[in-house]
This record gives C-alpha cells, structure tokens and sequence, in this order.
C-alpha cells in the first residue's frame, strides 16, 4: 500500500480454528482504514445475515438468504479493506487457505462461504494406499507373535530381590514379564499400522476448484507478479534440529521463499495441513538438501505464527497475527477435554515463549488479535461449530480492537492505517444483532459443557417457554435433550 508493506498471518487451528481464524479477518477487515478513509464504514457479512432475518444457527442452510441481501460490489471483493492492505500473507495449517485467499483477492464473503459449506469428505478421505501398504505385512505377524512367545519363555520370569519380596511384593514379576511382553507384541503390528487414517490429496483437489472458481493463485510466482507475497509452512517431521548441534539445518519449510517458490500452492497447503495421526504425511523430495525426501506434515508442529523470518526477509512496517488456538480457562470434564487442552497448551506456550525474546521492534509493530481464554472451547475438527467459530472470531475482534484501541492504532499507524472511530467500534459490538448471537453461543457452550441434570433443566426451560410462544415443546426438548 503506497510507500508501506504490511502482513498478515493466519495460524492453524483445524476446521474450527481456520472458521475462527476467518471470523477474526471478517471483523478487522470491517474497521481498518488508511487515514484518508477512517470515516468510511461498511458492511460485514454478519450485518447482512442481520439484516436478511438469519439466525446464526440457521445459517448454512439459510446462507443463499443472506447473500441476496449483499450488493455486487461486496460479493466482487471491491469493498474490502484488508487485501489492498496487506500484501504479504503467511499461512500456517488450515490458515494458508486463508492466506492463500487474500493473497488471491478472492472475496471475503466468498471465503466465508466456501468456510461454510467447506466439503469434508475432500479432506476426510480415507488413504487406501496406507491401509494396503499395511496389510500387505499381516502374513508376517503370526511368525513374529511366536517368535516373541517363545523368547518370553525362553527368558522366564523377571527376577526379584529378597528385600522386595520381604516387604510384600511378591506379584512384582510377574506385573513386569507380561506388560514388557505385551508391550513387545505390539510390535508386532507396527507394520500394519498407517501412518495416517486420510490421504489428505482431496486438499489438492479442493484448492484447484477453488483455483478455477475464483482465481485463487495455484502459484508462488503468479503473485508475486501480482506484486504480492505469500508464504506457506509446514514441518519436516522426519528432521530435527537439536540443542548440542545448533548448526543442523531448520526443520520448518517456508513454501514462497527460494528455493521452495515453485511447488504449486494446492501441494504446500496440502502439506501445511497434514495432521500427524490424522492425515498422512506430505512426502517432498528436497532438491535443496541433496534430493531427500521428507514427510512434511502441520506446520502449527515447528511455528505457530512464523513471522520472524519473513520479517528479516521483507521490510515489512506493520504485522497483524491471527492465532484461534487460545488455552481454556474453564472445567475441563473428560480425556478429550484434556488431551484438547493439551494440544492448544503446547502451540500456546511455544508463542508466549517467542513473545518473550522477540525484538521490541517487532513487537511494537504487531497486533495480535485473538480470542479470550473462557469463551470458546470446542474440538477444533468439529464441523458443527464452524459457524460459531466465525462469529466468535469476529465479535472477539471488534471487543479487542475496542477495548485497545489506542495501543492498536499506534503499531497499525506504522503501516500508514488506523482504526475507524472508537464509538462505531462500540457500535458494532452493542448492535442488537451481535448480542443476540453471542448470547446464543454462550447458551450453547454453557449447556453442551453443563451436567446431565442441567441440561434437562434447560430443556423444561425452553419447553415452558415453548408453551407461552405457541411452539411445539416436545420439538424444543428434543433439541436441547439431542445435544447430550
């Protein structure tokens, strides 16, 4: 933008997360301006979905509602801010189709929609080749499993002191022979095992779509000769760079920067959002390091935000990071809970640990923009929360951005931008149609997260009221019972 290079980076966070991710570009993209536009005000997408009488948990099979209420300069993109903005963007997992996006000039009402009615079955595809390459050893498991047997009995029982068996504990061996000889026969199957339950190559697919649909870049080189930069990351997972060796060559791959700027887009974002465990990994044979090939997998795995290294690349002014992967602070109820919370802990703490060596330059031209720690937890691959994730990224934008006003100006001020009048941001936020779906959400994430009992008492609740409004209760105790 004129004399001024900015960027944008989207964080990875699953289907929930890359919703989110949007929600968050959404409400920024409704209250950034260069200072000769502070004044000017626009529409987002949620205003829109107010306006056509959609609420928000009847919005995928009411979205066509909404986009008939949208003019034609909005659906062309023409009225949005952040593209004409920022033209370097950087994607990690789900947020590199976010990047990619921008990076693009695809609409942003059209990215929401794509968000929407994304195609799961493109990514939930189930790698058959892994699953053949793993039967393939089952005829050797018998052999092994007798092999492993007969050494067991070989061996005999595990041995125990006097002293131990004096103080009663006697079952001691065998507690020992037989966890060490079942964890020695599952190896026996590590063989059959895939290394992941989806392909994953429906991504590619999806991204040409997209790429014929839209427009969307399907090459490094074709933005840049749109003056534009972007960057894709990913991890090479079978690589590592250790502590007593510091000179060992980085394991994260930045996809847009030499020599890594002619693999297409729709292979990077592929690789950027292998899920170890869930998606098989990406295999990249590295020109640049001698021709061999690595498993390149989720890059949220290395970077959560990975700007830093794009910094000292680009003389990049102002940098506005996007991370949906926020710890709960809440109840956490069961092993999913915790294992969730465990994963967002890990990708969390390595951004705080950046954050605290990172030079003051850069931290004073960066805006973060997230959410708060106790008002949103969901399973980031729930695809029935991806609506919620939108609108709690951009209700949570427009509180942030409100409540920091002053301190956001100054870095975006850097970049030659600044933020719409402070009382239009309070506007946006205290808008009866914001309140009302962010009670909702806030409903459902109390009544999904409450006990058995709660939840029925909700259920009367909403029968009762069901009764004085005319609507059927039976229907509405039947919604609330269903969400157990």
């Amino acid at each position: 933008m004129g004399s001024h290079l900015n960027a944008i980076c989207f964080g990875g966070g699953g289907l929930v997360g890359t919703a989110k991710a949007l929600g968050h570009l959404v409400g920024f993209d409704q209250i950034v301006r260069d200072p000769t536009r502070r004044t000017e005000l626009k529409k987002s997408f949620f205003d829109y979905m107010a306006e056509a009488g959609v609420p928000l948990r009847e919005l995928e099979p009411r979205l066509d509602e909404v986009f008939d209420r949208m003019p034609a300069h909005v659906r062309s993109g023409r009225s949005d801010y952040v593209p004409e903005y920022f033209e370097v963007s950087i994607g990690i997992s789900g947020g590199s189709l976010l990047a990619t996006g921008v990076s693009s000039g695809i609409p942003l009402v059209e990215l929401v929609r794509e968000t929407l009615t994304f195609p799961v079955n493109y990514y939930f595809v189930p790698d058959w080749r892994e699953y053949l390459r793993g039967l393939r050893h089952v005829p050797l498991v018998p052999f092994r499993l007798t092999k492993l047997i007969a050494h067991d009995l070989r061996r005999g029982p595990e041995g125990l002191s006097p002293n131990a068996i004096r103080r009663g504990r006697r079952t001691l061996p065998y507690i020992r022979r037989y966890s060490r000889l079942a964890c020695e026969m599952l190896t026996a199957f590590h063989d059959i095992l895939p290394r992941g339950l989806f392909s994953g190559d429906g991504l590619v697919r999806y991204v040409e779509e997209l790429s014929a649909r839209y427009g969307l870049a399907n090459s490094f080189q074709t933005v840049q000769d749109a003056g534009r930069h972007l960057f894709i990351i990913a991890e090479r997972f079978n690589a590592a760079q250790t502590l007593s060796n510091p000179s060992d060559p980085s394991t994260t791959i930045y996809f847009g920067l030499p020599p890594y700027d002619q693999t297409p887009v729709s292979h990077a974002i592929r690789a950027s959002c292998s899920i170890p465990g869930i998606t098989t990994p990406y295999a990249f044979k590295d020109h640049a390091r001698g021709g061999k090939t690595y498993d390149l997998v989720d890059g949220a795995i290395g970077k959560t935000i990975g700007r830093r290294r794009i910094l000292s690349q680009l003389p990049i002014d102002c940098v506005v990071t996007v991370n949906p992967i926020v710890p709960y602070t809440g109840p956490l109820e069961n092993i999913l809970d915790h294992f969730e919370q465990l994963y967002r802990k890990l990708i969390y703490s390595r951004l705080k640990a950046v954050e605290a060596y990172i030079d003051d330059d850069i931290k004073e031209r960066t805006v973060h923009l997230e959410s708060k720690p106790q008002d949103f937890f969901y399973n980031m691959l729930r695809v029935d929360k991806m609506k919620e994730g939108l609108f709690e990224g951009y209700y949570q934008t427009l509180k942030y951005c409100a409540e920091n006003y002053v301190t956001i100006n100054d870095r975006l001020r850097r970049g030659g931008l600044c933020l719409i009048p402070r009382t239009e941001i309070f506007r946006l936020v205290t808008k009866s149609s914001v309140v009302r779906e962010r009670a909702y959400i806030l409903k459902e994430q109390r009544m999904e997260r409450a006990s058995l009992r709660r939840r029925l008492g909700g259920a009367l609740s909403t029968a009762l009221q069901g009764f004085e409004t005319g609507e059927d209760p039976l229907e509405e105790i039947e919604e609330e019972l269903l969400r157990d």
